[in-house]
């Protein structure tokens, strides 16, 4: 489990800088510099996530209850991740409002990405189709791919900090 650990780190590290990266562009008004699909995410992130909880639980020993009534819940939060750094948590903490803010984005339409269909863009849903120009497209397309890699920044977030090599 140790030994796959920094792998891990740098997995998750990468993963977080290039949806970073992705995310940045779009919100710039720039094209993404590689297309990024909520699938294809999901697919890299589940066992990046999985490996990072059953980690965590393996090296991290249960608060005794005496101890816990007397930390905070934040402060378990930060033993339960390997006690990293205040500026790590702080950045942890960035990262899940942005996640707040694109899930919000999600919800609001960027859950919609146009399709490509004899020579239109458009979105058929329950029974309506929608038409896009191309400009109307482009925009549509960056607030989808700004939504779906805010969302899963956070997750890749906790699993940058939490197999980080800054563990006390």
């Amino acid at each position: 489990m140790k030994s796959l650990q920094p792998i891990a780190f740098v997995v998750s590290l990468l993963g977080l800088l290039s949806l970073l990266w992705v995310n940045l562009a779009t919100l710039f008004g720039k094209p993404a510099p590689f297309e990024v699909s909520f699938i294809g995410i999901f697919l890299s992130m589940f066992p990046l996530w999985a490996f990072t909880i059953v980690y965590l639980q393996k090296t991290r020993p249960p608060i005794p209850e005496a101890e816990a009534n007397q930390m905070s819940k934040l402060r378990q939060i930060q033993y339960y991740l390997g006690n990293p750094p205040n500026w790590a948590m702080i950045v942890l903490a960035l990262f899940y409002a942005y996640l707040l803010y694109s899930a919000v984005l999600y919800l609001n339409g960027g859950s919609v990405d146009p399709e490509y269909v004899n020579g239109q863009y458009q979105f058929f849903n329950h029974g309506n189709i929608t038409y896009f120009t191309e400009e109307e497209y482009q925009v549509q397309h960056r607030l989808h791919l700004r939504s779906i890699t805010g969302v899963f920044m956070g997750f890749f977030a906790v699993s940058t900090v939490a197999l980080g090599p800054w563990q006390r």
